[in-house]
């Protein structure tokens, strides 16, 4: 009888080596957005798409932003210093999310500010964005940089009113490979 499950076992931990060699060694998809975050991350991670995802590339980035439960006058993004891409603030676009078969609907921008010393970019609508609307910032001419690696882009969103205080919305994950 030990014999038997011995042997069970055996072959069971082969299918399970030979499964994970076959997922480790497959090639990883190119800027396809989140991923598996291993040991931490950040709190509300969100989704993005990018043409290239490639290191040293010229790139456009499409970052997902979720339905907010409030109007939306600005958007903030961080991103870490060790990011050494290069971003256009003439090629940013704010445009409405899952506008099947419709013309897109795009919001129009009044101003973007890409502070580069503090490594904040500032977009600032015309008119807000209604609550409940998702959208996607359209990064264009991005250049990324010459090293592969995780770059954490925060978002934050203000509303419009009296009070201008940004509001925390999440994080996306570049990967550049």
């Amino acid at each position: 009888m030990k014999v038997t499950a011995r042997k069970r076992w055996q072959s069971w931990s082969w299918a399970l080596v030979a499964a994970m060699t076959l997922v480790g060694s497959s090639r990883a998809v190119l800027a396809q957005g989140s991923g598996w975050t291993l040991w931490g991350g950040p709190k509300k991670e969100l989704r993005y798409t990018a043409d290239s995802g490639q290191v040293g590339q010229w790139d456009r980035y499409y970052l997902h932003v979720p339905r907010q439960r409030v109007a939306v006058a600005e958007y903030y993004i961080t991103y870490p210093e060790h990011y050494r891409g290069q971003l256009d603030p003439k090629a940013v676009e704010v445009v409405r999310s899952r506008t099947w078969g419709k013309e897109q609907q795009k919001f129009r921008v009044g101003e973007v500010v890409w502070d580069k010393e503090n490594r904040l970019l500032r977009i600032a609508l015309v008119d807000p964005v209604p609550a409940d609307t998702p959208v996607d910032i359209v990064l264009s001419n991005v250049k990324n940089p010459r090293n592969s690696g995780m770059y954490f882009f925060n978002l934050q969103v203000l509303s419009p009113g009296d009070i201008p205080l940004p509001r925390q919305v999440g994080t996306w994950v570049i990967t550049l490979l």
